[in-house]
């Protein structure tokens, strides 16, 4: 098997393996944190050794494709991979169902038996313990007929192994792998080594998958669901949407006489449109100029990919940052903020932005006035 490109490995960026509906569907995942990492589990019951659980389902695809799938999204340069370990493999018929076994170093015979070993150092017998006589206290070497005197004095213990088949005794025998499946035995050296990584989105080309997604939908297999998919709305669901947003104070009961269902039924709904988060929350939209937030405007920065979730994430915390918006351009993310004047505007952009690290200001826009301001959607 032909794994991932090696570490520093040079990929290009290759984003028609985004045709592919799981690829495209597991990318978004890991572009939207949905899923920060695809780690590799071992199991010995597979033809690789090791699986991805979390990225099978999305792929929908089995523990071999998966990991197969992962290799070519790695090669075309939308997945990073850093190496975790390396597992061994049959040098025979690749499986890594291994059972390690010791080998006698003269017959290479495998009928070994661990003893505690004796050795004696002024006649240099070595068996095992229990062939040294005891007598009183004392053990009596089987070779010399000499009484051991005391352990690193005169004789030390070591662990070792006893062929049955030829009598040799060894400190360390030779360690072999014999296959489960086709039967051969192999040392470490003569075995296919294979390595696992963690893969994780690639963020030297984040920007160009962005792009890239922003202009491909899903592909063609997902269309027909798509949307029903993402949103999980029914015509009713749609209805409730539509009648909250036009006014998010109409009671329960308002709504459940407007549609002609019961109370009981607007309640569920809307608490499993809450629990989903398709509802975000009710709130009271404001005209900000009326609430003195004179200044409003839309600011354009380049952020390089390193920095780029630390600072959206900063952004997110600040209370005047109203809109964080990613772009696949150069101009990657875009803020609308709100003042109450130019001078907190100033503060805002030279405390959060000017001088940082990675982060580039390109241009800060200043609304004149708004003509719309309206989230609402009709569904």
């Amino acid at each position: 098997m032909g794994h991932a490109t090696e570490a520093g490995g040079l990929v290009t960026f290759q984003p028609s393996v985004l045709e592919d509906r799981g690829a495209w569907l597991l990318i978004k995942q890991l572009l939207d944190g949905s899923l920060v990492e695809l780690q590799p589990v071992l199991d010995s019951s597979t033809s690789y050794g090791f699986r991805y659980p979390e990225a099978e389902l999305t792929l929908e695809a089995d523990a071999q494709g998966t990991v197969d799938k992962l290799e070519q999204l790695h090669r075309a340069g939308l997945l990073e991979g850093e190496l975790v370990e390396t597992i061994f493999a049959c040098r025979q018929c690749e499986s890594p169902d291994l059972h390690p076994q010791y080998q006698c170093l003269k017959c290479s015979g495998g009928r070994l038996v661990q003893h505690s070993m004796i050795e004696h150092f002024s006649c240099g017998h070595v068996a095992p313990r229990s062939e040294f006589e005891s007598k009183g206290k004392k053990l009596v070497c089987p070779s010399c007929g000499q009484s051991l005197e005391g352990e690193q004095q005169d004789y030390k213990v070591e662990l070792g192994f006893n062929c049955l088949n030829c009598n040799t005794i060894s400190a360390q025998p030779r360690l072999m792998f014999r296959c489960f499946q086709c039967k051969a035995i192999s040392s470490a050296s003569e075995m296919k080594g294979r390595a696992l990584y963690v893969y994780r989105l690639n963020m030297a080309h984040r920007g160009d998958i962005i792009h890239y997604l922003g202009y491909h939908p899903t592909p063609e297999a997902e269309k027909p669901s798509r949307r029903k998919h993402r949103a999980d709305l029914d015509e009713m669901d749609r209805r409730i949407l539509n009648l909250l947003q036009q006014d998010a104070r109409l009671s329960f009961r308002n709504v459940s006489r407007r549609l002609k269902v019961s109370d009981a039924t607007i309640r569920s709904r809307v608490a499993r449109l809450e629990q989903n988060n398709t509802i975000k929350g009710f709130s009271t939209i404001i005209d900000p100029q009326r609430v003195g937030m004179d200044v409003f405007g839309l600011i354009q920065l380049e952020v390089e990919a390193n920095q780029l979730t630390k600072f959206t994430e900063a952004m997110r915390a600040v209370e005047e940052v109203k809109l964080v918006m990613e772009t696949g351009e150069r101009q990657n993310l875009i803020l609308l903020v709100s003042f109450p004047m130019r001078d907190a505007l100033n503060a805002f952009l030279d405390s959060q932005i000017r001088g940082k690290s990675g982060i580039q200001l390109l241009t800060v826009t200043i609304a004149l006035g708004l003509r719309k301001y309206d989230w609402t959607m009709r569904l």
